[in-house]
């Protein structure tokens, strides 16, 4: 990943932010109906360019049994949104963000039995910068792919079957306060610019404010970034306008 030209969502430690998934640019419909599940947000420092287990699942949400709901219902419910939660102590600092749903139409088989069986995958990732002043180092307990197995709860499971639960799958939820707090001084401003850029340096590298003056500045200045290239960049700051865009995308 390039700091320098890659397009980043700023977001503040402790703000919630709105994903938004779609099946295409052009349909307002999310998801199928039909394709109930739960969903899942990990992040990743950005240096580890996601490979090993550097993964931690921030966000988790699967199977209410008091309004038997699914995940997936709240999403097409709310016209393709999710509000997600950022913790408020991780540390300052580039990190991958991984938004996930998991469908169980199909998943009462595990992966392999048959040319249908299986639960399907929609994820996307972005890149953001977290702000703020928190300084729990996220160091990760899952690897992706990895974090799940085809024949483990919750990856298999009958939607079919009277049921008043759900195992969400995945990595263990991030707590507050379980991170190894960092060691090093992290600079407390954005290196984001209003246009949602990054500054750099002649060596391409993110560049600093030389005063407080400017550091002030810009802990004002807010960007977010899509993960569709031709979509609007809205704020972070936001209600109505989702940090994170998406086009759900199958994978098994």
């Amino acid at each position: 990943m390039n700091v320098a030209d890659t397009d980043i969502c700023g977001i503040n430690a402790g703000d919630t932010i709105t994903v938004e998934w779609h099946e295409t640019d052009e349909q307002d419909r999310a998801i199928s109906d039909s394709h109930l599940g739960p969903c899942l947000v990990y992040l990743s420092p950005l240096e580890a360019n996601g490979a090993g287990n550097v993964w931690t699942k921030i966000y988790e949400n699967g199977y209410d049994p008091s309004t038997k709901k699914w995940c997936v219902d709240i999403i097409i419910a709310s016209g393709g949104k999710l509000d997600v939660p950022i913790p408020a102590d991780i540390a300052q600092g580039y990190y991958l963000m991984r938004t996930e749903v998991i469908a169980l139409h199909e998943a009462d088989r595990p992966f392999g039995e048959d040319e249908n069986a299986g639960a399907e995958y929609f994820p996307n990732c972005a890149q953001v910068y977290i702000i703020g002043s928190g300084t729990a180092q996220l160091t990760g307990d899952s690897a992706i792919p990895g974090v799940y197995t085809k024949d483990e709860d919750g990856i298999v499971f009958n939607l079919y079957d009277d049921y008043d639960s759900y195992p969400i799958p995945g990595g263990k939820l991030y707590e507050a306060g379980s991170a190894p707090v960092v060691e090093k001084k992290v600079d407390a401003q954005s290196p984001i610019d209003e246009d949602g850029k990054t500054s750099s340096d002649e060596d391409g590298k993110t560049s600093s404010k030389e005063d407080e003056e400017k550091a002030s500045t810009s802990k004002d200045e807010k960007a977010s970034s899509t993960i569709d290239e031709e979509a609007n960049s809205p704020s972070p700051s936001s209600n109505d306008k989702p940090c994170v865009k998406v086009k759900r995308r199958r994978r098994r």
